[in-house]
C-alpha cells in the first residue's frame, strides 16, 4: 500500500504535464482603451455657401531627413523617415462671394448669366487607412526627432493642395460647376446659362 500513493501521484502529474504541453502558447493580448476626457467643444459655427464640383484621389511619398551634428560637430548623424500619404482633395466654387451684379437674366432670350469666382481647394484630408510610415531609421548617435512624422504630414498636405491647384484640376472643377449650375438654371425656367469666370487672385482677367 505504501507504493500505491506515489504511483498514483506520478500518474496524475504526468497527465497534468502532458496537458500543459499540449496547450498551444497564447499570443500576447493588447487592448487599446479610449479614455473619456470630457465633451467636444465647438469653438466656431458659421454658414457656408460652397458648391463642391470635383474631388481628386492623390498619393505622395515624403522622404524627410534630419541631419544632426553630434559631439560638438565631430560626428554627423541622421534621423530619417519615409512617409506614404494617401488622401483626397475637394475643389469647388464659393458662392458666398457672388454679388448682385454677378447674376443676370435676359427676359427676351430666357438666358441667364453668371460670373463665378475661380475654383479653389476647399479641403484636403488623409486616408488614414492607407497613409503610413514606410520606414524609420535613426543613426546610433542621432537623437530621434519626434516631430518628424508631423512634419511629413504637413508636407503631404501642402502637396495635396498644390495638386488641387493644377490647371487640369481647375478646368475639371469649372466644367462640373458649369454643368451643375446650367441644370439648375434650366430647372428654374432659363433656356440656357452663360458662365463666366473671374481671374484668380493676383492674375489679370482674360480679355
Amino acid at each position: 500500500m505504501r507504493l500505491a500513493w506515489p504511483a498514483a501521484f506520478v500518474a496524475v502529474a504526468a497527465m497534468g504535464f502532458g496537458w500543459l504541453r499540449a496547450e498551444p502558447p497564447k499570443a500576447e493580448a493588447h487592448v487599446v482603451e479610449v479614455v473619456p476626457t470630457g465633451p467636444t467643444v465647438v469653438r466656431e459655427l458659421r454658414a457656408v455657401a460652397r458648391l463642391e464640383t470635383a474631388s481628386m484621389h492623390v498619393e505622395k511619398v515624403i522622404d524627410l531627413k534630419d541631419h544632426q551634428k553630434r559631439f560638438r560637430g565631430l560626428v554627423d548623424a541622421e534621423d530619417s523617415l519615409l512617409f506614404v500619404a494617401s488622401g483626397e482633395v475637394v475643389l469647388g466654387v464659393d458662392l458666398g462671394r457672388l454679388g448682385p451684379d454677378d447674376v443676370g437674366f435676359d427676359e427676351a432670350t430666357k438666358t441667364a448669366t453668371i460670373e463665378l469666382p475661380a475654383p479653389e481647394v476647399f479641403s484636403t484630408r488623409f486616408d488614414e487607412a492607407h497613409s503610413y510610415v514606410h520606414s524609420r531609421r535613426t543613426d546610433t548617435f542621432a537623437v530621434r526627432n519626434e516631430g518628424l512624422e508631423a512634419a511629413a504630414r504637413r508636407e503631404a498636405a501642402a502637396a495635396f493642395a498644390k495638386a488641387g491647384r493644377e490647371p487640369r484640376a481647375i478646368d475639371l472643377a469649372k466644367e462640373h460647376a458649369a454643368t451643375q449650375l446650367r441644370a439648375l438654371a434650366k430647372a428654374w425656367g432659363a433656356k440656357d446659362l452663360i458662365v463666366r469666370w473671374r481671374a484668380p487672385a493676383g492674375e489679370l482677367a482674360a480679355q
